[in-house]
């Protein structure tokens, strides 16, 4: 297998959970998995996942967690401010391309 430079549309992909170097470069740090996989190779502290891709883990973790989120287990990458400003509120707003844009 070969690191290819960046996915073309149509291309086969492979499991969220295969070596990064198997899956498209995303220009993401190495985590174990790409980001919303949903298998159990995603939790956070998953025994599996040793070395650098851990320590990535526990870095963003640990970060996040020092400003009042909460990490979901079973997700590295999910995570929930507490105490949450508006618990039983559920913001649905568009989002356009120009909200993106900066005025100068």
């Amino acid at each position: 297998l070969c690191i290819r430079d960046r996915y073309t549309p149509g291309e086969p992909l492979v499991p969220c959970y295969a070596p990064r170097s198997e899956r498209f470069p995303d220009n993401s740090v190495d985590m174990g998995t790409g980001y919303d996989c949903f298998d159990t190779l995603s939790h956070t502290d998953d025994p599996r996942i040793t070395g650098t891709q851990r320590a990535n883990r526990q870095l963003l973790k640990g970060t996040l967690e020092a400003l009042g989120f909460v990490n979901l287990p079973e997700e590295w990458w999910h995570f929930t401010y507490k105490p949450e400003s508006y618990p039983d509120t559920y913001f649905d707003f568009p989002v356009t391309r120009k909200s993106f844009t900066h005025a100068h």
